[in-house]
């Protein structure tokens, strides 16, 4: 006899192939995963998006196994630069379940989908060492995220005909989710803009994007296809100031002299300017103090659980695609948006995007729009929190049942 959880795997996957596809083109259900905790079922569907073995990602869905309860509708996660759904599926250090963000979203009755991109999942080092072929990687600009979300929408369409569907997200995931919604305003019913944006009227940032944008475009140019650097240096960082706090570093980008501790500190509370750490005036990871040599909201064992799932290769062409459309360059992602008039959350802190997100929440068509700015708070302070659930989870909780009418 079947246990439920391979009934429900055999259901779905019947219902998914028989059903027809809203999106078209080459994606293809090819694997189908799911597993069960307490009430909760997990589903991970891998999509293929072309012929090249390195186009694949992955659809998530997480709901509760209960079939008496109804859907109070659809939450779609996209996820920050560098990591996968699973930055969402993160528990708090206790490890309880029930305590990451998309597994509380899914016990409070939200049908829980999750993206996982192309570049997730790709080994270190192989790039570099020809191992395998990452030419592709020159395609994987933010249309191809766009591509790959619309065929997620289609799918949640196949599995809950005429839900009600919020997308948003923190970082990459903000940028992916304003770049969804301009390129079909009809196919959602709310957005959650979490610290991150792709439009600005303000001069001083257009300009320092217009620097990255150039210098990332004669990166492609020259077939400098990713960056495996900045998320792999923060991994580095964080396991010598979790190992060895108190060690003289071994980083070379550190000033001289300073400790583990105190270089990770540098690192993430000093303000960077790159595409990868700065696309704005003064941004921070996180808010601290070298001097102090603390972190001053961050709740250190969660950021390097969080850095721990860092993927290690982020696609030039993606960095582009972002700093130009910031930079005006492009209007190709934020054109049309003034055609989403589905209510709108914004999430910001004072030290990074938060402090430049207003003429990027003005361009949309939204009729209701909230802004929660934290004034003291770096660009994933919000997230590594202890007390996230009040800045996060709370808010976004709130937002959804207004969105549903619940």
């Amino acid at each position: 006899m079947k246990t439920p959880v391979t009934l429900l795997s055999a259901l779905l996957g019947a219902a998914l192939a028989a059903a027809p596809l809203a999106a078209s083109g080459p994606y293809q259900i090819i694997g189908t995963a799911v597993s069960q905790e307490g009430d909760l079922v997990r589903t991970e569907y891998t999509v293929s998006a072309g012929p090249n073995p390195l186009d694949r990602f992955k659809m998530t869905h997480l709901v509760k196994a209960d079939p008496g309860e109804r859907s109070q509708g659809s939450i779609l996660l996209l996820p920050p630069l560098g990591t996968a759904f699973d930055f969402y599926e993160q528990r708090d250090e206790a490890g309880s379940p029930g305590s990451s963000m998309a597994e509380l979203f899914a016990q409070r009755g939200l049908d829980v989908y999750g993206y996982s991109p192309r570049y997730e999942g790709i080994s270190a080092g192989l790039c570099e060492a020809g191992l395998i072929d990452c030419s592709i990687m020159k395609t994987w600009g933010l249309q191809s995220l766009v591509d790959d979300v619309t065929f997620i929408r289609s799918q949640i369409a196949v599995l809950h005909p005429g839900t009600k569907i919020v997308v948003g997200g923190l970082s990459l995931g903000c940028m992916t989710s304003i770049a969804v919604v301009n390129a079909h305003p009809g196919d959602y019913d709310g957005i959650v803009t979490w610290e991150g944006m792709i439009y600005s009227a303000d001069p001083q940032v257009r300009a320092l994007d217009q620097g990255y944008c150039s210098a990332l475009n004669a990166q492609l140019a020259a077939n400098i296809l990713y960056d495996d650097v900045g998320d792999n240096l923060l991994r580095r960082l964080t396991t010598l100031a979790r190992v060895t706090p108190a060690g003289l570093t071994p980083v070379p980008i550190a000033p001289p002299g300073l400790t583990n501790h105190q270089a990770l500190v540098s690192f993430v509370s000093v303000p960077t300017p790159g595409p990868y750490t700065g696309t704005v005036p003064n941004e921070v990871l996180l808010n601290g103090s070298v001097a102090q040599d603390r972190l001053l909201f961050a709740s250190e064992p969660r950021l390097y659980e969080t850095v721990s799932r860092f993927a290690s290769y982020s696609p030039t062409a993606l960095l582009a695609d972002v700093t130009c459309s910031i930079a005006g360059a492009t209007t190709t992602f934020t054109g049309n948006l003034g055609s989403f008039t589905g209510p709108l959350l914004a999430i910001g802190g004072g030290h990074a995007f938060g402090a430049y997100m207003g003429d990027q929440i003005a361009i949309f068509g939204s009729t209701s729009k909230q802004f929660i700015l934290t004034p003291l708070f770096g660009h994933v302070d919000h997230y590594t929190t202890a007390d996230h659930r009040t800045y996060v989870e709370e808010p976004i909780l709130a937002f959804v049942a207004r969105v549903f009418g619940r």
